[in-house]
């Protein structure tokens, strides 16, 4: 599984192409000074392609695969179908309730396939860190951003599973575990929105110990008392 994270074979630039000009509302080349055609990485969803603005900054366009959405309903008719078989005929897996968990994950993976929901998530929790610099989250550009594409600031770090690049690097690798491990507990006990999916090539590292954060299509939320029962069980397990 972590060989999909970001390793998905890639759609060719022309196949993506008629979509983000529709998005775009323009050739790519009118609007960004620079685009690359190679991918930087490609999931099941989308794929990444680096861009450059007028003044030089670089971004990332994230662009959802063409036909996917398809793709995704078709599967999860099935699984909706499957989920019923198995409560009918399979008693002992009843208390599990399948159907109730394809109809939670539906509803996630359909969440997760409109970018303009993922941009307004990454700005909720960028503005929860703005006293904490080690932390980075990429800006948004919402003049190109919609339902289908998400562009956003590039993070030139380190991939969070390249540790021999962290050592390389002279990065302390105590303090990034402190820092990151802090940033998922104040998301999680303080804010009460956080990154559902914070693997390995979700995370960078960056100069000076920082850590940056991306893909915000998966985010959790926490009850206003559920904070408090985290914090009676972890403090449990550590002191009991």
């Amino acid at each position: 599984l972590g060989k999909l994270q970001n390793a998905v074979p890639a759609l060719p630039w022309d196949a993506v192409l008629p979509q983000l000009r529709e998005d775009l509302g323009a050739e790519p080349e009118a609007v960004f000074a620079r685009v690359e055609h190679e991918p930087l990485a490609a999931a099941s969803l989308a794929q990444a392609h680096r861009a450059w603005l007028a003044d030089g900054s670089a971004v990332v366009l994230k662009i959802r695969r063409p036909g996917i959405r398809d793709t995704v309903e078709a599967d999860l008719r099935l699984l909706k179908h499957l989920a019923v078989i198995v409560e009918k005929n399979l008693p002992e897996l009843r208390r599990y309730h399948p159907q109730r968990i394809v109809q939670q994950f539906s509803a996630s993976l359909r969440r997760e396939l409109d970018f303009a929901a993922e941009c307004r998530n990454a700005e909720r929790i960028a503005a929860n860190f703005t006293e904490r610099p080690e932390i980075v989250i990429p800006g948004i550009h919402w003049a190109w951003c919609g339902e289908r594409l998400n562009v956003q600031d590039f993070v030139d770090g380190i991939p969070g599973r390249d540790l021999a690049a962290v050592d390389a690097a002279g990065l302390d690798r105590k303090l990034l575990a402190r820092r990151g491990a802090a940033a998922v507990l104040k998301m999680m006990l303080e804010d009460g929105l956080f990154h559902a999916d914070p693997h390995q090539g979700n995370v960078f590292y960056l100069p000076d110990n920082r850590i940056a954060f991306i893909d915000f299509g998966m985010v959790g939320r926490v009850s206003e008392r559920r904070p408090h029962e985290v914090a009676v069980l972890l403090s449990g397990l550590f002191t009991g």
